[in-house]
């Protein structure tokens, strides 16, 4: 049988074509091409992986951390894949190679700090609609937080003995009641303020008591916001987030408060702005602001008010 080797020698020369000798030289250049082939593929893929990895990057960077990420195309071995740096500060170049960046710029990303509303609440807390309070024959009372005790000065006379301590008010048919007050304690009414505030002895120390409304009940007969805020001498008006009126202007301001608001219903809804009313007798009122309404004793409308007290500052 004759050899591979000889069957070739008996085939046709063409003398456009050169035999291929199965060498050490062929065996070294198909060697080689497979090595730049597998260089090539390498390099084809590694763009799209790295711009995945910045991808990912970028959605892990912080608030107040700012983030520049280097894609790079044919890097050296050793360069780095992605880097960070402050913003502003340029882009990450390379020492080889074309390099494309992209940057989060100056201002891409920001902080600010809220702006200080200036709330400043007297009213105590509670829970829910059920906030610490007394109630005399129809007429609601909600504990203040300031002062932290009323001084001796104050006190008027007895107005009622709370005769139920009851968690829900609002279920109870008694004249006098409380849900901080135990029985047999004396409601007292506060010198000058015309129904305005009471007086209390909350856990042994003598506290004031602010007219609101409570469980949709406000007004008692025919009584006007005066009359349920009715005060003694105005020093200052502090609307929370505005700014105060002080002396003459924020008696003038009070005035037209009482006078020109309209009785508009019995709730009495909390808000994120509340007006607060500084007597001469170092008590102080308060009332909550929504839009040009406000609300203690039932909700009222005054947008003359409001007005003028803009115009005032």
């Amino acid at each position: 049988m004759k050899s591979v080797e000889d069957r070739l020698r008996e085939l046709p020369q063409d003398a456009g074509l050169k035999r291929i000798e199965a060498d050490e030289e062929l065996r070294r250049r198909i060697l080689k091409a497979a090595s730049e082939k597998t260089t090539e593929k390498k390099q084809k893929t590694a763009f799209p992986v790295r711009w995945i990895a910045a991808a990912a990057a970028a959605l892990v960077a912080g608030v107040g951390i700012f983030a520049s990420v280097s894609l790079t195309r044919g890097p050296k071995a050793g360069d780095p894949m992605i880097t960070s740096q402050s913003a502003g500060v340029g882009d990450a170049l390379y020492a080889a190679g074309e390099s494309a960046s992209l940057d989060v710029h100056m201002g891409t990303v920001s902080i600010s700090s809220t702006r200080d509303s200036g709330l400043r609440s007297v009213w105590a807390s509670g829970s829910g609609a059920n906030f610490p309070m007394v109630a005399v024959n129809g007429r609601y009372y909600r504990l203040l937080t300031v002062p932290a005790e009323a001084g001796g000065g104050l006190i008027g006379e007895s107005i009622g003995t709370v005769s139920e301590f009851t968690k829900e008010p609002a279920l109870s048919g008694a004249a006098v009641v409380s849900n901080i007050c135990p029985e047999g304690t004396e409601i007292y009414a506060v010198s000058g303020m015309n129904g305005a505030v009471a007086a209390a002895r909350v856990d042994g120390t003598m506290r004031l008591f602010q007219r609101v409304s409570f469980a949709g009940r406000a007004l008692v007969g025919g009584e006007s916001l005066s009359d349920t805020l009715r005060a003694g001498q105005v020093t200052s008006l502090e609307l929370s987030g505005v700014g105060a009126v002080t002396g003459s202007e924020a008696k003038r301001l009070f005035s037209l408060l009482c006078g020109g608001a309209v009785y508009m219903n019995a709730s009495c809804p909390e808000s994120g702005q509340v007006l607060l009313i500084s007597l001469s007798n170092g008590l102080t009122l308060q009332l909550s602001v929504s839009g040009e309404t406000v609300s203690a004793c039932g909700t009222w409308a005054c947008p003359d008010f409001f007005e003028a007290f803009n115009g005032a500052l």
